[in-house]
C-alpha cells in the first residue's frame, strides 16, 4: 500500500458515496485507475465492505451496554462466538484479558429490552456462567475513522 491508497482510503472512510471521478481528481490518477486500486485495496482486504452508518438513537436504539462474559471453559468458545455473530443487538464481541473472557457491545430500544437481550439470549448460552453490565449514560465519541497518516 503506498501514500495514494491512503489517501483514496481516508477518502472513502469519510465518505462512502463519494465518486471514484471525485477521489481520482482528489488524487490526481484516472477514474479508471482509482477504480483498480479500489479493487485491489477490497480483494488485498483493507477493504472489508461498503455499507451505510445508521443512527441508532433515530432508530430507536439509544441504549448501549457493555457485557462482560465469563464462560464456564475454553471448549464452549467456538459455540459462544458462533451465537454471537448471529446476533443483531451485539454489536461487537472482543476477547479481553482479565476476569472475564470477552467483552460485548450491546444496543437495544430501552433497559427492559436489554434485560430481555441478556437474560434470553446471552446468559443462556453454553458455557456462560457469569456476566456483568456497564451501561453507558452517554456517547461523547462515536468514530469509525481509522488514523492512516
Amino acid at each position: 500500500m503506498d501514500e495514494i491508497d491512503r489517501r483514496i482510503l481516508d477518502i472513502l472512510q469519510r465518505d462512502g458515496k463519494v465518486s471514484q471521478a471525485r477521489i481520482a481528481e482528489t488524487v490526481g490518477l484516472t477514474t479508471p485507475s482509482v477504480n483498480e486500486r479500489i479493487k485491489k485495496l477490497e480483494t488485498r482486504g483493507f477493504i472489508r465492505r461498503f455499507s451505510a452508518l445508521l443512527d441508532p438513537r433515530l432508530l430507536g436504539m439509544p441504549v448501549i451496554a457493555y457485557v462482560d462474559v465469563l464462560l464456564e471453559h475454553p471448549r464452549f468458545e467456538r459455540s459462544f462466538l458462533d451465537e454471537i455473530e448471529n446476533l443483531l443487538d451485539v454489536q461487537e464481541c472482543c476477547a479481553i484479558s482479565g476476569d472475564y473472557g470477552y467483552r460485548l457491545k450491546i444496543r437495544a430500544r430501552d433497559v427492559e429490552h436489554l434485560e430481555t437481550v441478556l437474560r434470553e439470549k446471552i446468559q443462556t448460552l453454553r458455557g456462560v456462567v457469569r456476566t456483568k453490565v456497564d451501561l453507558s449514560l452517554s456517547v461523547k465519541k462515536d468514530s469509525t475513522l481509522l488514523p492512516l497518516f
